[in-house]
């Protein structure tokens, strides 16, 4: 479990959620729920620790968009390591859910689109 999380439980957002039937794996995040959302090398540690963990296992990631604001989306380190980390465990990654998308969200996307690869981005579905 992450050192940081552990003394200080919701300091960042990426946690086991469930399994679908088709025994995929569900993780969860909800950027505006972590206490520590600007911590760049604790998130960073936190979802590589989580993907390890998982072992290569079929997993969704389900961000809940809710409460995403500027604050959040200048946090483009911490976004550009999150992307590296999802581009190592790709393969294993099946979809990318986004939930209570607002406008700060999509504009973030916008900037962060032209960086993807077309393989990840069939992946995102925006879910209403």
């Amino acid at each position: 479990m992450c050192k940081i999380c552990d003394e200080e439980p919701n300091s960042h957002s990426f946690n086991y959620y469930g399994i679908t039937n088709d025994n995929i794996y569900i993780y969860y995040t909800c950027p505006a729920e972590a206490t520590k959302y600007w911590d760049t090398t604790g998130i960073l540690e936190h979802y590589t620790e989580v993907l390890e963990q998982n072992n290569n296992h079929k997993w969704i990631w389900l961000f809940n968009a809710k409460g995403f604001t500027t604050k959040h989306s200048l946090e483009m380190t911490t976004a550009m390591g999150i992307l590296k980390i999802i581009a190592e465990h790709n393969d294993s990654l099946c979809e990318i859910r986004i939930v209570n998308a607002n406008m700060y969200i999509k504009g973030f996307y916008s900037m962060i689109h032209r960086l993807l690869s077309p393989d990840l981005i069939s992946k995102i579905k925006w879910i209403q």
